[in-house]
């Protein structure tokens, strides 16, 4: 069943480094855009409900491998206005 959490003991190293690095990434990015998002708004950097557009990189120089996307995010409603 697909539904299951991985058995990370079936893994292989590589297969567990890679997904505790995008966990990781995944965890830490969402983090730091939320309070960054957060305090624009409050700032009035930017409006509450506005898109904003960013840019994702990986690179990985020993494997000559560069990976890049771009996605619109929207600024949260601030609480304070």
């Amino acid at each position: 069943m697909k539904d299951r959490k991985p058995d990370f003991d079936q893994m292989s190293e590589s297969e567990v480094s890679l997904r505790k690095f995008l966990k990781q990434l995944g965890v830490t990015a969402h983090q730091k855009l939320t309070e960054r998002l957060e305090e624009a708004v409050i700032e009035n950097k930017v409006a509450a409900g506005s898109a904003c557009q960013i840019t994702a990189k990986i690179h990985i120089e020993e494997l000559n491998f560069s990976h890049e996307f771009t996605a619109t995010l929207v600024a949260p409603d601030s609480e304070a206005q």
